[in-house]
């Protein structure tokens, strides 16, 4: 901490000065508290401290007060509160709340609480330059009487105590200001300027952060130079640099808390120079209670302020040519700076953030084949920049991953995966969770993000569901609170349910690449890839669907929106899509819908009729139970051995319909009647609904291969053997909250069945987990333990401990990767990601985090900003420097700072190629160095002393080592003896294991 210090009660002792001349003050209990400090942009021995009844400039050498800048309002001076205020006839001095210095140091901006802005010249403490609000017209002064005005709004002559214009004219507070500056002149004073305010706005008006252009401030020679005081002429001047040129408002749906510029280049002028983007933290208009934040970035200036952004060159391009030139290149630079400007868009694009900045309320990790996975991460030709959001520009340094295992070389065989997120703003965005994005090394570092965002397949789901022509966010019925569960991978529930639009569950068809999102209303929202113009508007002729799409997306984004299922029937308790054109959805109040996506149109629908939902003499509601999973297959049933396409849909306390859709011979599809009737395990969880093959053990999907197969009537791919109804051709594995049941060709019988245990605790969700061709089910518990159970025989095999503390919510993969989050309780949002595997012990080094250089490829700081004068440059004023005085450089600033004792800074021993460091070598012998006998005499002493310390070291080694071999053996004599008992064990689990071989 530096020993220098600044009096924290400067404007105390300013107050007592003022008193003491005998001029009245307005002071206040408050009046001493510090609100700001800003160092002068230009001279760093000038330190400006806003207290909050006003503004101090101190010299850090002098250790003295150079100027005190009060905003004092006259009697009749509306200020910020308008001519309704009830002091309005009184003095006023609002307090200061922010602070703000023009690049080039000569011109201060004040936000006070009454959401007005004083501007005060550098040289000038008597009185300000001028004093705006937000909507000011060009030469309105608040800080000034206006008689005509004040007698209009006050007739009588008296103040309102409770005027009802009082209320619609208050405005809040200044919260914050930046003023920044371009490199867009060649004038050393600089060119425009913009101004950027939080706060001051009107009860009435949108939220939003403000930023005005203004003009450069370039005042004429004083016509008297040696008058110390500031000359009408210059004042006159300088406020006219303060006349707004535009104005525009980042436009927000909250209120917002607080903004920060990103500079391009040049840390100096508070990080507030050729900024490039702005990032705004506001409150989520989704979350009703108003502890949400959310992180937005836009690009800064906006394009409206083309000229603050250009440089000298692009601003005149005709200045550097010469008569001579050739007309038809000016004309081509004109033709050229014209359609510049046209192409300028009046709203500033958005910009990309990291991860951590979305606000996430949950995620989910999807497998994909090597195929499908480039389909989903090919990045479209010719779109690259039209309409594309630019990337948050921060990025340094280099980072890689230390194979100190030597699993690097084994990491390109690791599946390919995707992870996608949702957050309360209703945006699902993809990550490439890829193994392969982290072979790297020291020379070849990570090139990507891990994950990758993959922004292309960003859906928007705002426009959709708050356009009151698709009726998409009308409330949904919540009878029950069962959770949706399915063989696709699922997006786990929000902490929070409160206030607006939720996302519930996100469900992505892995071989068509057809996303599903089911809204917490009963809405389920379908999503193509790459689509385009291929399907044209169609209205659908089934009540419950609505076509999306005539719906625009922006150009650069991959996923269209194709059609909806609007909310109505309930909650949405199970959703299941295939990758052959069919998507299922169940509903809390029992209703199933199955729905052919080549129309769409709905081919069944069993919806509650009036006789169910009558109340008995007792008052219960008679009604069904809830659907709580649903899973796509194709193959032979035990009741039916005809291949086909079945849907099975589970109930909440178990009993199961297996449905079967048939092609008509017009090419229609249609669900047959009645349904089989198979069993579930009671109360389904996440994932517990799973097909697989009885030869092979693979999970049987309805996917293109086997359809095609059903409709060519190949049923040798189906039954090679020909001994279709003689043996068992799928197993159905079930699995509930208690029990898990394996039932053969899904309606025959039931092969084997286990409980979980109430040791074990609740299961979260199953998978079925590969590994070597072999398959074998895993169980997530909520003590962060996975139980392996063998197929199909559901055999325990192993616990295995996680190294999670919770497992609240988890979505996991074939592979046996899961990812699961740590939840902020207050807002529901996540606080962070935990990504793992149950095959961990194999994948711990590749996986941890990397190595980073932070310091690789950094850029040199631009040496600190020179004064500029206030005048034209050749006129010798009286600013040399400010205020009269030199200019003190930073190296004396930080002496100063430092104090006396300050340490000297440690050598770097920094490699630029990332490398560790090489061990320090002994430094040259100096001219009085010891003899070369001396040398020689003390090396050979330290190697007889090395010599009898190697020894010692070699025969305490023996004797660890005859120790160990001691252990080894009793170990070994006690293995053999349960030998036995262990190869029975084994025998029987293989004899378990003989169908998929695990």
């Amino acid at each position: 901490m530096s020993p220098y210090t600044v009096p924290s009660n400067l404007w105390q002792l300013y107050e007592e000065k003022v008193q003491a001349s005998g001029m009245p003050t307005l002071a206040t209990p408050v009046s001493n508290m510090i609100v700001d400090a800003v160092i002068h942009p230009r001279d760093l021995n000038l330190l400006f401290v806003a207290y909050e009844g006003g503004v101090i400039l101190s010299d850090l050498k002098q250790r003295n007060t150079v100027r005190v800048y009060e905003l004092v309002l006259p009697p009749g001076a509306p200020g910020g509160a308008g001519y309704y205020a009830s002091d309005i006839l009184l003095p006023r001095r609002p307090p200061v709340t922010a602070l703000a210095v023009h690049p080039s140091g000569h011109v201060l901006a004040v936000g006070h609480a009454d959401g007005s802005i004083a501007f005060w010249a550098l040289e000038d403490e008597d009185r300000p330059l001028i004093v705006r609000t937000l909507d000011s017209n060009e030469d309105e002064d608040v800080g000034a009487l206006d008689v005509d005005k004040l007698e209009a709004a006050l007739p009588n002559g008296h103040a309102p105590e409770n005027h009802p214009n009082a209320v619609a004219e208050a405005r809040e507070p200044i919260f914050k200001l930046a003023w920044s500056g371009f490199p867009n002149s060649a004038d050393i004073r600089g060119g425009d300027t913009v101004l950027t305010v939080l706060g001051g706005l009107t009860s009435n008006a949108p939220p939003g952060l403000t930023t005005f252009l203004l003009p450069p401030l370039n005042p004429p020679a004083s016509p008297n130079p040696t008058q110390e005081e500031l000359h009408p002429d210059i004042r006159t001047a300088i406020r006219g640099s303060l006349v707004p040129l535009d104005s525009h408002t980042y436009s927000t749906a909250g209120a917002v808390q607080d903004f920060l510029l990103v500079p391009r280049a040049n840390p100096h002028f508070s990080g507030t120079w050729d900024p490039q983007a702005v990032l705004l933290l506001s409150d989520s208009d989704l979350d009703a209670t108003n502890t949400i934040r959310i992180v937005e970035a836009y690009e800064f200036p906006p394009p409206a302020f083309g000229s603050a952004t250009m440089t000298p060159a692009e601003l005149n391009p005709a200045s550097g040519g010469t008569e001579g030139d050739d007309p038809h290149a000016a004309l081509t630079e004109e033709l050229a700076s014209t359609l510049r400007s046209m192409s300028l868009s009046a709203d500033p694009r958005p910009v990309r953030l990291p991860m951590a900045f979305w606000g996430l309320a949950g995620s989910a990790i999807v497998r994909l084949d090597k195929s499908t996975y480039a389909q989903l991460v090919r990045q479209e030709e010719g779109k690259a920049g039209i309409g594309e959001d630019m990337a948050l520009p921060l990025k340094g340094g280099k980072a890689w991953v230390e194979d100190t295992e030597g699993q690097m070389k084994l990491m390109k065989f690791q599946p390919r995966r995707v992870m996608i997120t949702h957050d309360h703003d209703l945006n699902l965005r993809f990550l490439d969770l890829s193994a392969q994005l982290l072979i790297t090394s020291v020379d070849t570092p990570m090139s990507t993000a891990f994950p990758n965002p993959l922004h292309a397949l960003t859906i928007e789901l705002g426009p959709l569901i708050h356009d009151p022509s698709l009726r998409l966010s009308s409330p949904g019925s919540s009878v029950n609170n069962a959770s949706p569960s399915g063989s696709q991978i699922s997006l786990e529930k929000s902490a929070t349910d409160a206030g607006g639009p939720r996302i519930d569950s996100v469900y992505l068809a892995a071989e068509s690449l057809e996303c599903v999102t089911v809204m917490k209303n009963g809405a389920v929202i379908v999503h193509r890839l790459d689509a385009g113009d291929a399907h044209s508007p169609v209205e659908s002729t089934d009540e419950e669907l609505v076509s999306l799409t005539r719906i625009p997306v922006r150009s650069h984004l991959r996923f269209r929106p194709f059609f909806a299922v609007k909310p109505g029937c309930g909650q949405v308790t199970a959703c299941a899509i295939s990758d052959i054109g069919f998507l299922a959805v169940g509903y809390a109040t029992g209703n199933l819908l199955i729905i052919d996506m080549r129309g769409p149109r709905v081919i069944f629908r069993n919806a509650s009729s009036k006789k169910e939902n009558r109340h008995s003499l007792i008052g219960r509601q008679s009604q069904r139970e809830p659907v709580v999973a649903l899973t796509w297959a194709i193959g032979p049933i035990a009741s039916d051995p005809t291949p086909r396409i079945r849907l099975i849909a589970a109930s909440a306390s178990g009993p199961a319909s297996i449905h079967a859709i048939s092609r008509t011979t017009e090419g229609a599809w249609t669900v047959l009647s009645p349904p089989a009737s198979s069993e579930a395990s009671a109360r389904t969880v996440p994932g517990g609904s799973v097909v697989l093959d009885a030869k092979t053990g693979a999970r049987s999907t309805a996917d293109r291969q086997a359809l095609a197969s059903v409709l060519s009537g190949e049923a040798a791919a189906l039954d090679p053997t020909g001994t279709r109804g003689r043996k068992t051709a799928s197993v159905w594995v079930s699995a509930g909250y208690k029990s898990v049941r394996c039932v053969a060709d899904l309606d025959g019988e039931r092969i084997a069945k286990a409980d979980w245990g109430s040791k074990a605790g609740n299961v979260l969700r199953v998978e079925v987990v590969e590994k070597n061709n072999a398959r074998a089910l895993v169980a997530f518990t909520d003590h962060s333990e996975a139980l392996v159970y063998s197929l199909p025989f559901l055999e325990h095999l192993h616990t295995l401990q996680l190294p999670q503390s919770g497992l609240s919510r988890l979505s996991s993969d074939s592979s046996g990767d899961y990812l699961t989050h740590t939840y902020d309780p207050a807002t529901g949002l996540v606080r962070a990601t935990h990504y793992g595997t149950v095959f961990g012990t194999r994948r711990t080094a590749p996986y941890a985090a990397p190595l980073t250089d932070l310091a690789h490829g950094r850029g040199t700081v631009p040496a600190q900003p020179a004064p500029v004068p206030l005048e034209p440059q050749g006129v010798i004023g009286s600013v040399l420097g400010y205020l009269g005085r030199g200019v003190t450089p930073g190296a004396e600033i930080d002496a100063l700072l430092a104090g006396p004792d300050r340490p000297e800074p440690a050598v770097s021993a920094y490699d630029a190629r990332g490398r560790p460091p090489p061990a320090s070598r002994d430094a040259q012998a100096a001219d009085t160095g010891p003899s070369a006998f001396q040398q020689a005499s003390a090396s050979m002493s330290t190697g007889v002393g090395d010599l009898y310390n190697r020894l010692g070291n070699a025969l305490a080694e023996r004797g660890e080592m005859l120790g160990s071999l001691e252990e080894q053996f009793k170990s070994l004599e006690e293995g053999s003896k349960g030998m036995v008992a262990q190869a029975q064990k084994l025998a029987a689990q293989q004899s378990a294991k003989r169908w998929f071989g695990f």
